[in-house]
């Protein structure tokens, strides 16, 4: 017997819905929406069922870019606040549930197909129950961890891209200092994100006394090109993230390994073998060595959030 549900990926920009039936997105079925031309998400989901013949739904799920609580959630770059009791009334599904969106990235892995997946890292294999991390770099900064119980895949929400910027070195040090004049607090995601790169260069732009404001895609430009301030901006965003990888991989033990998600991942992949992220994702002293254990995983499908609702779905399905 079928099980359909509805499942869609919130964005601050667009949205995305799909139909999974037992568990596996429906590729046909996937839509995008501009979300400046709907009022909210039920607008949205209303829209989709009227375009498409799917349906009824059993279940609904929605992964957003923001924090959960108790079933709610509010989007952090767009005023809308979603939760199960509006989820049901606008899909039907009396059984929903609202995700944040890297909890989503999270439980899509091992349901993600092998070409849509880059290693960057090599690491030792692993059981079936090992925990995995998925970090995501784009808009903003998250991640994940996702821990196997005989009861199910636990994935527990987390902010930690709000969390203090860890810093190692002495030029980490001066720009987490910039950053928390600059901002009040010297976040994680103030340089590990699109606008982080940013703000890595406004920083060496800073101490030389040039113009400030440069966006990502520029810097990326004007470091193919040689340009030495861009490419100081990309080695210090670098750092960062060894710095911050390696602090989230020593907390979880992710020995699933590490799966990076999201734009500025993907842009910044190019550039890491010539950077100082491996000097940064080993500083730890003796237990440096120890990181070999986890290997490091690129992913680029852009509808894992989608596919990690469904899985959640099907899992929930089959355990209650």
């Amino acid at each position: 017997m079928h099980h359909l549900a509805i499942v869609a990926d919130v964005g601050g920009t667009n949205t995305r819905v799909a139909v999974s039936r037992n568990g596996e997105v429906l590729p046909d079925s996937i839509q995008k929406y501009p979300n400046a031309e709907h009022k909210s998400l039920e607008d949205i989901l209303i829209t989709y069922q009227k375009s498409h013949s799917a349906g009824p739904f059993d279940q609904a799920a929605v992964a957003i870019a923001g924090p959960v609580r108790d079933g709610a959630g509010r989007l952090t770059n767009l005023d809308w606040t979603i939760d199960c009791k509006a989820l049901s009334g606008a899909t039907g599904a009396q059984d929903a549930h609202v995700l944040n969106d890297l909890q989503a990235q999270a439980h899509a892995i091992g349901s993600i197909a092998p070409s849509n997946m880059e290693t960057l890292k090599e690491g030792p294999d692993a059981g079936p129950v090992a925990a995995h991390l998925v970090v995501g770099i784009g808009t903003g900064f998250n991640s994940a961890v996702a821990y196997h119980t005989p009861s199910g895949r636990i994935v527990p929400p987390a902010e930690s891209g709000h969390a203090t910027l860890p810093v190692s070195t002495g030029d980490q040090f001066a720009f987490s200092e910039y950053a928390r004049e600059r901002f009040g607090h010297a976040a994680i995601e103030d340089a590990l994100s699109g606008r982080g790169l940013g703000h890595c260069h406004d920083w060496h732009c800073h101490r030389a006394g040039q113009p400030i404001g440069a966006s990502s895609a520029t810097i990326f430009q004007a470091a193919s090109e040689g340009d030495a301030t861009a490419k100081a901006a990309i080695n210090l965003f670098c750092g960062f993230l060894g710095t911050v990888l390696g602090d989230l991989a020593l907390t979880t033990l992710p020995f699933g390994g590490i799966y990076l998600v999201g734009g500025m991942s993907r842009a910044i992949t190019p550039w890491l073998d010539q950077t100082g992220f491996a000097e940064a994702w080993q500083d730890k002293g003796r237990f440096g060595p120890f990181l070999d254990q986890f290997p490091i995983r690129l992913v680029t499908d852009d509808y894992a959030a989608l596919t990690g609702c469904a899985s959640f779905l099907e899992e929930f399905r089959q355990t209650h």
